[in-house]
């Protein structure tokens, strides 16, 4: 594994979550957990755009194959790595955001999050209104309404993700 990619696995261990590909949840939990956790502080150095289902970085999925690829084989290049104590703390600062059992909720839940703080970072929308949040959010083919914008700007709020 290369380092971005030992750190991308070191956050995710963090995290609690799994480096799963298989399928598209687990694809899309990846990209917005590591999105996240860059939006918390962790420096991965991966830079995200908009795609269809919120902030995507190919290289985040391209790593993910790759670490998962390895896992797979039963290698583990990134043992007797850590993730050092600050981006660790910063991590471990959003564990409940991603503390959820059922995958697809949690996909569903991360994409939301990950969304919103994309609009509002790169002033996609101006200002943090739930009205015209999930406006965009519509604009761009997502069906979350207005109380589910609320409750996660209040959630993004609590971990100091957006202020």
């Amino acid at each position: 594994m290369e380092r971005q990619q030992i750190g991308l696995k070191l956050v995710m261990d963090q995290l609690g979550l799994p480096v799963q590909v298989d399928t598209f949840e687990d694809r899309l939990i990846l990209q917005k957990a590591v999105y996240l956790a860059q939006a918390a502080g962790v420096n991965l150095g991966y830079y995200f755009r908009w795609y269809l289902h919120g902030p995507y970085c190919s290289s985040v999925s391209d790593d993910g194959f790759c670490v998962a690829i390895e896992l797979g084989q039963g290698t583990e290049d990134s043992a007797g790595w850590s993730l050092d104590a600050a981006s660790a703390e910063k991590a471990s600062g959003i564990l409940d955001l991603v503390d959820c059992n059922d995958r697809s909720a949690l996909a569903k839940k991360l994409e939301l999050f990950a969304s919103i703080h994309f609009l509002l970072d790169r002033k996609q929308v101006s200002g943090q209104s739930p009205d015209k949040i999930t406006a965009v959010l519509r604009k761009f083919g997502k069906d979350f309404n207005a109380d589910d914008v609320r409750g996660a700007l209040g959630e993004l709020r609590d971990h100091d993700i957006i202020h």
